[in-house]
């Protein structure tokens, strides 16, 4: 009988550590470095170096010693705030993660953690949320690529390409360094072709540096960062949208108002110039149009006409099926001219409905009131 319990009690000895298992984080050792280094740079209380060794198999335990390049595994409740990683709140469609000194790419999932250095990327019509120990957060957009906590960047995101919004967050481009000024500062950041970052402040105020130059952009305000040039002087963002009725005014702004029939959507960007039902005048013998015939304006002419008159190039809608838009369900960029029908997208149910504007210089303005919309087939 005795031997039996003891027996039972040595299996529990041996499962007593995998139940409670500790939540552990990956560093990467670089040249020089030592557990004493190690220990001074990511321990709250450096003097803990010697609880290392019991999660990785070192050459020595001397801490004086330099360590191979290697990853160790440390205790995450052993490690200062700032160096913690994040955690990955949100995210919809597909979304790869590869960790730091991987090569491959994999799936996330919900909660999982991400750790200083990892990489994200967004495909199309994908979303990540990312919310780190110290309570920045990383709206990453689709088509977009970024690196958290990226190594003497001193920043909590480095913007690959696409696009991302954040709160409070430092984040670095290859053109500019954006620093928030402010506790509550909400901010977009989105890298161009020719790696030109734009900047909108949609709340607080934000500092914009590049080329030895810092421009503050306050709320309601954005600016532009070409490669290997200062920031510009901020310029004002597009209006909120307005909802329109049945009259199909334009806004008091003077930008298109959004049309919302049923479930589809479209911008009211006024009428273009029709052609004349008569077949155009010409110059006697020569066959060409005559000077001042509206016939003659060419469909994509009467676009750029509308375009010039018009500061919105197109719009950014999202769906959600809550208030709050923390459950995404459509999230996509149009063209100015584009009429959509969101039965094409969603399937039926009760969905929220939110719209910005983009202006001809790519800078995004800030959502509208939400609007209920019922979808059906």
């Amino acid at each position: 009988m005795m031997g039996k319990l003891l027996r039972a009690l040595a299996v529990l000895a041996l499962l007593a550590p995998a139940a409670g298992a500790e939540e552990l984080q990956t560093v990467v050792v670089r040249p020089g470095d030592t557990l004493w280094s190690i220990a001074n740079t990511y321990l709250k209380d450096p003097k803990r170096w010697n609880e290392i060794l019991r999660y990785n198999k070192l050459p020595s335990a001397d801490p004086s010693i330099a360590l191979p390049g290697m990853p160790l595994r440390i205790p995450v409740r052993l490690i200062k705030e700032q160096y913690r990683a994040a955690r990955l709140i949100y995210h919809i469609n597909e979304v790869l993660h590869r960790p730091v000194g991987g090569a491959r790419w994999g799936a996330v999932r919900t909660n999982m953690d991400l750790y200083r250095s990892d990489t994200l990327r967004t495909t199309i019509n994908a979303r990540a949320d990312v919310r780190f120990y110290t309570g920045e957060v990383l709206n990453l957009l689709p088509n977009s690529m970024a690196v958290l906590r990226p190594p003497q960047k001193d920043a909590d995101v480095q913007l690959l390409s696409g696009e991302m919004r954040g709160l409070r967050s430092r984040v670095v481009t290859a053109s500019a360094r954006i620093v928030p000024r402010t506790r509550d500062t909400e901010f977009g950041a989105k890298i161009k072709e020719d790696l030109t970052t734009l900047v909108q402040v949609y709340k607080g105020r934000a500092a914009v540096e590049a080329q030895g130059k810092v421009v503050e952009v306050s709320e309601g305000f954005a600016a532009e960062v070409k490669m290997d040039m200062p920031p510009s002087q901020p310029v004002k963002l597009p209006a909120v949208p307005e909802l329109s009725g049945s009259s199909g005014r334009l806004a008091k702004s003077g930008q298109p108002q959004v049309q919302m029939d049923g479930s589809v959507v479209s911008l009211d960007v006024g009428k273009a110039p029709r052609p004349a039902a008569a077949a155009p005048a010409t110059k006697a013998g020569t066959g060409a149009p005559a000077p001042g015939d509206a016939s003659a304006v060419d469909a994509d002419e009467i676009s750029k006409m509308i375009a010039v008159a018009n500061p919105v190039q197109g719009y950014h809608l999202q769906a959600a099926r809550d208030q709050g838009f923390s459950d995404i369900a459509l999230d996509r960029t149009y063209d100015v001219f584009d009429r959509i029908n969101l039965a094409d997208y969603l399937p039926p149910g009760a969905y929220w409905v939110r719209i910005s504007y983009i202006d001809l210089l790519g800078f995004e303005g800030k959502y509208n009131t939400p609007r209920q919309v019922k979808v059906s087939r």
